[in-house]
């Protein structure tokens, strides 16, 4: 990622950080829910969230699970940390800050991992998908969560240049990149009432 887009990306989601759970979370506590339940996680799971932002996806993870939780906004952090010192978590969770490009983590250190609204606002997609199969134990599931285009609509076209200025992404062919990622697509299904455009895929990693 060039210097100049993340520190775009940066300046946005500092933005975003104190406003985030009241008006754009919400919106996505569906597919959040649905993500975590199609892993069908055992007590002692070990997992890998990947853009994790105020945290507020980990209110749907049971107790006895342990997760690492990235992002590479620290306001974003700082929201998600407050949120774990009020107890609003029952799981085992760490917070780091981390580029999703270049993993800290073991080759296959975690039972699964889930990514929910990140694909898209990263720099390289690919590379990032690359990582999060690499850090994912043979036979794990990877939860995707993320708007993807609705090829016939022109609306989806036309909005898409304000959605990159705005930080809320670009449009990606998650297909092709699950793929050339050699991930077996499970499941398939629409989540966040909100829109029609927001889908959870879930892969098997080879």
């Amino acid at each position: 990622m060039t210097s100049s887009k993340r520190k775009h990306r940066h300046g946005i989601y500092r933005l975003y950080a104190p406003i985030y759970d009241r008006f754009m979370a919400p919106s996505f506590a569906d597919g959040h829910s649905k993500m975590y339940n199609s892993l069908g996680l055992k007590k002692g799971d070990n997992l890998l969230e990947v853009g994790v932002g105020t945290g507020i996806s980990l209110t749907h993870v049971p107790k006895d699970i342990k997760v690492e939780a990235i992002d590479y906004s620290e306001p974003m952090l700082v929201k998600a940390r407050n949120r774990q010192d009020r107890g609003e978590f029952v799981a085992d969770i760490n917070f780091q800050q981390m580029d999703a490009h270049v993993l800290e983590f073991d080759t296959n250190q975690f039972d699964h991992c889930v990514v929910a609204h990140t694909l898209a606002v990263v720099a390289e997609p690919e590379v990032v998908l690359k990582e999060i199969v690499r850090v994912t134990k043979p036979s794990g599931l990877i939860a995707i969560v993320n708007h993807y285009k609705d090829k016939k609509g022109i609306i989806g076209t036309l909005w898409n240049p304000f959605r990159k200025r705005l930080g809320l992404g670009k449009h990606v062919d998650f297909k092709n990149i699950i793929t050339k990622c050699g991930l077996e697509i499970l499941s398939e299904e629409r989540v966040n009432s909100f829109t029609t455009h927001t889908k959870m895929i879930v892969c098997k990693n080879p």
